[in-house]
């Protein structure tokens, strides 16, 4: 038994029906005819669950609310409780498989069970298959959610790998009693004050920090709560809407190479095309320069089963910038202002802040008052955080296999956050860049439209980079 950190248990108490914070990959396949591909899923998991150590861990929590929540190793795990079939009609489009997603997204986890659920869905065009699967963000760092299960599932050949066995025999947790949870919140509570002095210390010092990096930058850096009002800005619907795309990862070098960039700054400059034509064709360009959040991991080696461990860079996208060379220069500055800034600053700023929450409040308040705020539409009527989530993952550069079904896509999607119903996300692997947009759907209508734009911008870009050659 483990307490869940402050972090993930956070992202359990925001979590509400208009908010699931859950990840989810989506993997496309070739299945080979030797074996039915419903069955080498099973054995696949049954063979390596030990590799994947959160996924067998159920959350606990004393009958009041009062203590913290912990993982348990689930006396009643079940496989069958996790893999499941299901198919859209052949043969199924890219659009129908993403709206067949979207609406697996929009559906929450079970916490009576470990917080996963993964689907083999058939019929998508091609006599192709799709695995989709989905992952609470606290259960495993949503960054490294896609990463890890293709590390551990996946093969670089059809052959398959040798899977060194556990080193020793898994065992289940017992039940803890009521007594057991008393105990447990007394001491949680006897500590928390002190606790919540240390994290209000540390989030005074990265505010102080902040402030002084801020003070010492050139130009205006992106901040918190300056964020313009666009049409994904507000309060959330429990409905999701997504969308896949896929460009050549060559392309992405050619750009970088040509006008001096970073990956990253190429990923936000297509990104910023696309926002800039989703937005003139619903309602028009804000006056201000859209604010993004790029999550940045500070994980340390050792730590992939410590919980999520993420930090954030703050940078603004210049959509008002119709020059594509000229937007995408203007971000390369930002971003290497931001993470100059990031760099001095330091810190897990997530996990600082959830450090003072759940040490000045107890789980039953939080829970509660996410609830509330949630289901009157709050977040209508605040500032915005930022407008939007861009995140960029790396993946295998190697060929990949399930079995002997050969991998030819692997599509990344994250949670959207209340004031902000729009994540891209992207994930290079083998040959190609996927690209995941996840949105609140009634936000974002026409979502597939960012997904051709992202993919449009990466073409005029390399059209542009040739030209300097």
């Amino acid at each position: 038994m483990r307490r869940v950190t402050s972090l993930d248990a956070g992202m359990l108490y925001a979590e509400t029906r208009e908010m699931p914070m859950h990840t989810l990959g989506v993997v496309i396949l070739e299945p080979s005819p030797d074996e039915p591909p419903f069955q080498v899923m099973r054995r696949v998991f049954e063979e390596r669950m030990h590799l994947l150590a959160p996924l067998r861990r159920r959350l606990v929590q004393g009958p009041l609310q009062i203590g913290d929540p912990h993982w348990i190793e689930d006396p009643a795990f079940d496989l069958d409780n996790h893999l499941r079939r299901a198919a859209i009609p052949s043969p199924g489009s890219m659009r129908e498989l993403a709206e067949f997603v979207g609406d697996f997204a929009g559906r929450l986890l079970e916490r009576s069970k470990p917080l996963w659920e993964v689907l083999l869905v058939e019929g998508v065009e091609g006599s192709r298959i799709a695995i989709v699967a989905k992952v609470h963000h606290a259960a495993m760092d949503g960054g490294q959610v896609v990463a890890r299960l293709l590390g551990c599932l996946f093969d670089p050949t059809p052959e398959g790998r040798t899977v060194p066995p556990p080193g020793e025999a898994w065992a289940s947790d017992r039940e803890p009693s009521l007594a057991w949870f008393a105990a447990d919140t007394a001491r949680s509570l006897a500590t928390k004050p002190l606790h919540a002095i240390r994290a209000i210390g540390e989030v005074a010092t990265r505010i102080g920090q902040a402030a002084l990096g801020h003070r010492g930058s050139r130009g205006n850096p992106a901040s918190l709560f300056e964020a313009p009002a666009t049409p994904f800005n507000g309060a959330l619907t429990q409905h999701r809407s997504v969308a896949l795309a896929d460009v050549a990862f060559d392309d992405l070098k050619i750009i970088k190479r040509a006008f001096g960039t970073t990956i990253n700054d190429v990923v936000l400059a297509a990104s910023c095309d696309a926002l800039r034509s989703w937005l003139l064709a619903h309602g028009g360009l804000p006056e201000r320069p859209l604010v993004v959040s790029v999550p940045v991991a500070v994980r340390s080696e050792g730590q992939e089963d410590a919980g999520n461990r993420v930090s954030m860079i703050l940078a603004h996208l210049p959509v008002q910038i119709a020059d594509p060379v000229e937007r995408l220069m203007a971000i390369r500055a930002e971003t290497r202002r931001a993470k100059a800034e990031h760099g001095q600053a330091g810190g897990d700023v997530f996990q600082q802040f959830t450090d003072v929450l759940t040490n000045i409040t107890v789980p039953w308040l939080l829970t509660h008052v996410m609830e509330l705020y949630s289901s009157t539409h709050v977040a209508d009527q605040l500032p915005f955080l930022w407008n939007l989530v861009i995140s960029n993952l790396p993946g295998p550069a190697v060929p990949l296999y399930f079995g002997a079904a050969k991998v030819v896509r692997v599509y990344p999607l994250g949670p959207v956050q209340q004031g902000s119903g729009l994540n891209l996300t992207v994930l290079s692997t083998m040959d190609r860049l996927c690209f995941g947009a996840m949105a609140c759907k009634e936000m974002v209508p026409n979502v597939e439209d960012l997904s051709i734009g992202f993919v449009d911008a990466i073409e005029g870009l390399r059209r542009l980079a040739a030209q300097r050659r």
